[in-house]
């Protein structure tokens, strides 16, 4: 069983495995398909060693995206308990203005825009609570 919770405001993070960012585009969600996993996912991905989480986050929806022209913003950290340990991510909330070429070819199959969770989705638990969690900040934040 896989356990994802939001940690609360002021409680210490430890080092993070992840970032996730939920990107809106033309009124819509960007998804990418995972060639490995074969299923939708929010753009994430791993910090590298001395990157901050904002440059992660921004890194991983160029590439994983093709995102050109866009803002980001933090949303929220998180927790992922697997049965082996929590792991911990920040979730960010992306405007995508224009898109290019996806330069992560080799792990992204496509990138599809879905005005709702998509069918077919890898990493089911965890990206519909991230998900799910970036759709209600944004309909209170200043997008």
């Amino acid at each position: 069983m896989i356990t994802v919770e939001l940690t609360g405001a002021g409680q210490m993070v430890p080092e993070l495995s992840y970032v996730a960012v939920a990107a809106r585009y033309e009124n819509g969600w960007l998804f990418i398909k995972h060639r490995k996993r074969g299923g939708y996912e929010l753009p994430a991905g791993h910090p590298d060693p001395g990157e901050s989480s904002e440059a992660a986050a921004a890194r991983e929806l160029s590439e994983e995206t093709g995102a050109e022209d866009f803002t980001i913003e933090p949303v929220s950290y998180y927790s992922v308990d697997s049965g082996t340990g929590k792991q911990y991510g920040r979730l960010f909330l992306a405007e995508v203005r224009s898109l290019g070429e996806i330069s992560d070819s080799a792990e992204i199959e496509e990138v599809r825009v879905f005005s709702e969770l998509p069918q077919g989705m890898s990493l089911r638990e965890v990206m519909t609570f991230l998900f799910l969690r970036a759709e209600e900040f944004f309909r209170y934040s200043r997008y």
